[in-house]
């Protein structure tokens, strides 16, 4: 199984709030760098909306052109319940709206910095 996979299907298991952060940092960079489409149906778990979530807003990153956002978008819309949470302590509206157990401010100091343009540019962008 690819590493990042692995770490969708915890995030799955076990919710944002409780996955490392390396955790999040590694699946930004396979979806910013190395072209990672997470199948939402490939993925189980009580806290699969949190997948989705996550896939969602890293998909809203500016390092991304606008078709592979398009691709990951389209890729877990499906996934996204029909009606928001109402009772979420979320303030991010689209955590609410994915029913997301928590959101990606907590880790939005750690991805940052792998999406400028000086890191991509390693990557061959």
């Amino acid at each position: 199984m690819i590493p990042a996979v692995k770490m969708l299907n915890e995030l799955a298991e076990y919710g944002l709030n409780c996955v490392d952060r390396e955790h999040i940092i590694f699946i930004a960079k396979s979806v910013w760098y190395y072209d990672l489409i997470p199948d939402l149906g490939q993925i189980a778990g009580p806290f699969r909306n949190d997948v989705g979530y996550l896939i969602d807003c890293l998909a809203r990153f500016n390092v991304l052109p606008k078709q592979r956002k398009l691709d990951l978008i389209t890729a877990v819309e499906p996934y996204k319940p029909n009606s928001p949470a109402e009772d979420s302590a979320c303030h991010d509206p689209r955590a609410r709206a994915w029913n997301a157990s928590c959101d990606i401010m907590p880790f939005m100091g750690d991805i940052l910095p792998f999406q400028t343009r000086h890191y991509a540019s390693g990557w061959g962008w």
